[in-house]
């Protein structure tokens, strides 16, 4: 008995022959629960060592690039502090300021010598080493300590302008230690005073008296007053 053919949908995105199905990267499912995580761990590794074994070599560079800068750079901190500490013992503080002037203990070495000229009353020179530790100190506690000796050893060098213009900077920078800008906005009072200049008079000394670490300018902005009022 012939029947007739049934009428099948047919998609024309499908080829013609749907029931043919390709099994070769078919697994059998009892096959695949039975694999073990070691099995599992070991395909994983198989498939993909390449990139695995090139991610733990970039990453072993990094360690070692890591280590042996921090490794250079403790040594290169040592030889520094050595060399500062040879300098004090050997009076050359000066020749190591100036050898280091963009280091920390290069700014500290020269923030000593223009001290120590300063009292000698070598102004010149305190003006020349003030400049160094300004520039070596200017992101550390003592930047502000540096850029007052800059200000007062360019007004004993006859510099009044550039003098008092360097203490306004500094008492208006808040980056500053409070102190710092403490003394300079004490200076500036005075001198605003002797010129008459009554509004900046009492801007400099508001600012010295709201200062919660500077009791000592506080102690003598007092002083000027009680003599000078």
């Amino acid at each position: 008995m012939n029947r007739p053919s049934k009428n099948k949908r047919h998609n024309p995105t499908l080829p013609e022959n749907v029931d043919i199905v390709d099994e070769r990267n078919l697994v059998d499912l009892e096959d695949s629960e039975e694999i073990s995580i070691e099995d599992r761990i070991s395909i994983y590794w198989m498939e993909n060592k390449g990139f695995i074994s090139g991610c733990i070599f970039v990453l072993a560079i990094l360690i070692i690039a890591f280590n042996g800068m921090r490794m250079y750079k403790n040594h290169a901190e040592a030889k520094l502090q050595a060399a500062y500490s040879e300098a004090i013992n050997n009076e050359s503080l000066a020749e190591f300021a100036q050898a280091n002037p963009k280091k920390d203990l290069g700014g500290l070495a020269a923030l000593t010598v223009a001290d120590q000229a300063y009292t000698n009353e070598d102004f010149e020179k305190a003006l020349n080493f003030y400049s160094i530790a300004t520039d070596a100190l200017s992101d550390n506690v003592l930047a502000g300590r540096a850029r007052l000796g800059q200000a007062f050893a360019n007004y004993y060098n006859g510099n009044t302008s550039d003098a008092l213009a360097q203490l306004a900077d500094v008492a208006s920078d808040n980056s500053l230690a409070e102190v710092a800008r403490a003394e300079a906005a004490y200076h500036l009072a005075i001198e605003a005073d002797a010129d008459g200049r009554s509004e900046d008079y009492d801007r400099y000394v508001a600012q010295v008296q709201a200062s919660t670490l500077a009791t000592q300018w506080q102690q003598r902005m007092s002083i000027y007053e009680q003599q000078a009022r």
